[in-house]
């Protein structure tokens, strides 16, 4: 490998940190401005009965982890899918539809991406690059967070304790193929 490659490989790492940290320290200004695209959204009209408080706690700690969650860390991909299938089964007793849930992420995944724009930390054709792969990264694990949510929104509908078990073991197998490979 080339000193031009490791350098390059390092300032995208550190300009992606920033990314993040960006995010994480201004989780509770994201997290209200969530909250207000979420109510005022005609797509995700079934959080409209759940209190701004319990709408901003649904969001502020994914922005608050967002680096733990984005990294490549051994393991982390299971922990994500069991939180990432306990919201989508809470919001499913809250009586949130999928497709609202669904669009609440997405809701999520732009204000983040918008704000990264926003911020005008992008300001080279270089950073634009690094800004890509960020956006990237981060597609990638709503992707993942989405599947999941619906997997556990899903399994609120299976009837009995004795149906539930091994069911997410077996989902997160047949998933991880794609978890791995990037």
């Amino acid at each position: 490998m080339g000193c031009n490659f490791i350098i390059t490989i390092l300032f995208t790492m550190l300009l992606i940190t920033r990314f993040i940290r960006l995010i994480e320290d201004h989780a509770e200004t994201l997290s209200l401005q969530w909250v207000q695209n979420v109510r005022n959204n005609p797509l995700t009209a079934g959080y409209s009965n759940l209190s701004k408080e319990t709408l901003h706690d649904i969001v502020y700690s994914r922005f608050r982890k967002l680096g733990q969650w984005i990294g490549k860390q051994e393991g982390r991909d299971r922990d994500i899918a069991e939180q990432f299938c306990d919201i989508g089964a809470q919001g499913a007793k809250m009586g949130i539809k999928v497709s609202d849930m669904v669009y609440s992420f997405m809701l999520e995944r732009d204000l983040l991406w918008s704000y990264i724009l926003d911020e005008g930390i992008v300001t080279e054709g270089i950073d634009l690059n690094r800004a890509i792969e960020f956006s990237h990264q981060l597609n990638y694990f709503y992707e993942k967070a989405i599947y999941f949510a619906i997997v556990g929104h899903e399994g609120q509908q299976v009837s009995t304790p004795d149906a539930k078990e091994g069911v997410f073991d077996k989902i997160f197998e047949g998933f991880k193929h794609w978890i791995v490979v990037q």
